[in-house]
């Protein structure tokens, strides 16, 4: 699918996971960009050694990095990381400084697009499930 189909007005949906095999451990962020039911890309990396909160932030503002090669619209995120959701939601009370740091970035990075909405969602989730295998391939392949 061309970066270039997806219109002015269009939903970019993108869903996100971290994961830390530990915490503090190992960890590795993925994301998912879906349009109209298909997935247009997958993003996913190593971090090193973080615990599982800042691994499901990382995820959230990786996406956001990349999403605006694909579209500058509407986004709806989502994420099995209720906290991060209530926090970036300003629901929940942030306590750690360095969440409250990536929380900042993730509001700063979504002043490029038009619209940016978070939403929980299930672990069960398909396309959750597909960014949890790809943090998981990721760690594999980094030996943890």
């Amino acid at each position: 699918m061309s970066r270039l189909s997806i219109k002015r007005g269009d939903i970019l949906k993108i869903y996100t996971d971290g994961a830390a095999r530990g915490n503090p451990g190992p960890a590795a962020y993925a994301f998912i960009f879906v349009h109209d039911d298909n997935i247009i890309h997958k993003g996913f990396g190593y971090l090193g050694t973080t615990t599982n909160r800042t691994a499901e932030y990382k995820a959230i503002i990786n996406a956001l990095k990349v999403a605006e090669q694909f579209h500058r619209g509407r986004l709806q995120i989502y994420s099995d990381s209720n906290l991060a959701v209530q926090q970036i939601n300003n629901k929940w009370r942030i306590n750690y400084p360095h969440l409250s740091e990536m929380c900042s970035e993730v509001y700063q990075l979504c002043e490029k697009y038009e619209k940016v909405e978070f939403f929980h969602v299930s672990r069960k989730n398909p396309y959750i499930k597909k960014c949890d295998e790809l943090c998981n391939s990721q760690l594999d392949k980094e030996g943890f």
